[in-house]
C-alpha cells in the first residue's frame, strides 16, 4: 500500500456514489450513529491476507505511515454516511475532518465508507470499482464489503473483504462505468479473494 495513494474531496462525493447505498432491509445512519462512532482513533492493529479471507493474514501495521484515523459523518443527496479516513496525527485528523466537512480535497492512505447500520454497534458499507479498459472490456473490476464494529471500550474493528468481479463490456461510447447495485448483485455469487482488518483505540470525540 503506497502512502498518500488516494485523493479525496467533496466530502467523499467523488466516490460515495459507488460506495454503498443503504440497503432496503438495513438501518440508516443517524446522528446517534455519528455520535457513537465518530471521533479520532489510534491504529493498534492492521492485517492483510492477499490470497484468501480464511484468516487475517500478515500484520501491515508497521508498513502504514498513517497510524491514526478519524471517523466523520457526512451527507450526500439526503443520505447520511460515515467515513473512516487515515491521518498521521491527532492534529492531522482534525484538519482532514475540517476539510471533509468543508468539501475541500485532502490526501489519505486508506479510507472506508459506512452507509448502513445492522445494529447500534455494527455498521456496513461497500465499494465498487469501474476497473480499467482493455480493448472493449472493463477488466480488474472489484467489489468490497466493509463491516465496522464498536466495542464496549469504544474501540473499533474493521473488516473489508474484496471480491474480483468478471470482466464487463464497455459502454457504447467506450467507457467503464460502475453501477453499485449491479456490482453488489454480481458479487453475491463470487468468493472472497482478500481480506483487510484494522483495530483502533478511541482517543477523543469531535
Amino acid at each position: 500500500m503506497k502512502y498518500l495513494s488516494q485523493v479525496l474531496g467533496l466530502s467523499g462525493a467523488l466516490f460515495a456514489a459507488a460506495c454503498g447505498a443503504t440497503d432496503g432491509d438495513s438501518g440508516s445512519i443517524t446522528d446517534a450513529t455519528n455520535s457513537a462512532f465518530g471521533g479520532i482513533y489510534q491504529l493498534t492493529r492492521a492485517n492483510e491476507n492477499k490470497t484468501s479471507c480464511v484468516d487475517p493474514g500478515a500484520s501491515t501495521l508497521t508498513q502504514l505511515k498513517d497510524q491514526f484515523f478519524v471517523i466523520t459523518g457526512s451527507e450526500l443527496f439526503g443520505q447520511k454516511y460515515l467515513m473512516l479516513n487515515s491521518c498521521s496525527s491527532v492534529s492531522d485528523c482534525q484538519a482532514k475532518r475540517a476539510k471533509q466537512l468543508a468539501n475541500q480535497p485532502y490526501q489519505i492512505e486508506y479510507t472506508y465508507t459506512l452507509s448502513s447500520s445492522a445494529n447500534a454497534s455494527t455498521l456496513n458499507g461497500f465499494s465498487a470499482s469501474t476497473g480499467t479498459g482493455e480493448g472493449t472490456q472493463c477488466v480488474r473490476r472489484t467489489y468490497a464489503d466493509h463491516v465496522l464494529t464498536l466495542a464496549t471500550d469504544h474501540g473499533v474493528h474493521l473488516e473489508s473483504r474484496l471480491k474480483n468481479l468478471p470482466d464487463h463490456a464497455m459502454t457504447s461510447d467506450g467507457f467503464c462505468e460502475v453501477q453499485p447495485a449491479q456490482s453488489k448483485q454480481e458479487a453475491a455469487g463470487v468468493a472472497c479473494s482478500s481480506l483487510k482488518e484494522l483495530d483502533g483505540q478511541f482517543l477523543q470525540a469531535m
